[in-house]
């Protein structure tokens, strides 16, 4: 945990969780913005990413990355996408000011794409008019609360057409449990009742998806 465990402790018992998260990822990527969002940042940045294409995701695809970061895995997607395909949205107002930077200093400002810091919830009102062709939340639902997995997927229908998919890691564990200050373990049951209740088909990447700290991938689909 970086900044003071104090300080930490007291932002998470006097706020909102998603308030928590916000700000304790704001102190973590004022302290170093490659490891605020989990570090490895050239192993994962390039995994998510190759494991995107090889699902074919391709240049003329529309892109939205949930708790994009610090751009770990985005830097490569923007590079990837033509222009104005890629859409990047966190709840860190830190976490977006730098992705903003790196998008200048790594020259990729061409391609445009959307930043945006999100509300604090999950139910997509940013995009009233948009849809994606692929949808993904690396490292997401590792530090969500059931309510908050829930609300994602009673509202993800509405930015999502007939060929849209939604890949989302998770760490899976035998019942749900909250295993650190922002870590939570779920069973493959409570994706598959989620799926099933809002008429979502459901499918297991885990064998395609090989994460260095375990975290499993899944998809989501229109049925």
């Amino acid at each position: 945990m970086t900044g003071s465990d104090k300080q930490i402790d007291d932002i998470y018992e006097k706020n909102d969780y998603l308030e928590a998260y916000s700000q304790h990822t704001d102190i973590r990527v004022n302290e170093d913005p490659k490891s605020a969002i989990g570090g490895m940042w050239e192993e994962i940045g390039l995994l998510q990413y190759e494991f995107m294409v090889n699902k074919n995701l391709q240049p003329h695809h529309k892109m939205l990355d949930i708790g994009c970061g610090t751009l770990r895995g985005g830097r490569h997607f923007i590079k990837y996408l033509n222009a104005n395909n890629y859409y990047g949205m966190d709840i860190s107002v830190r976490a977006i000011e730098y992705a903003n930077q790196l998008v200048q200093q790594e020259g990729l400002s061409e391609k445009t794409p959307h930043l945006s810091v999100s509300e604090k919830n999950l139910k997509f009102y940013e995009f009233p008019r948009e849809s994606f062709d692929f949808i993904l939340a690396q490292s997401v639902f590792t530090h969500l609360k059931p309510e908050h997995i829930k609300e994602c997927f009673e509202n993800i229908r509405h930015i999502m057409h007939k060929n849209s998919v939604f890949y989302f890691t998770y760490f899976k564990g035998e019942k749900y449990m909250q295993t650190g200050i922002k870590d939570f373990s779920y069973p493959f049951s409570f994706f598959e009742g989620l799926a099933e209740q809002h008429g979502f088909k459901l499918k297991d990447c885990a064998e395609e998806y090989n994460h260095p700290r375990g975290q499993l991938m899944m998809a989501l689909s229109k049925e």
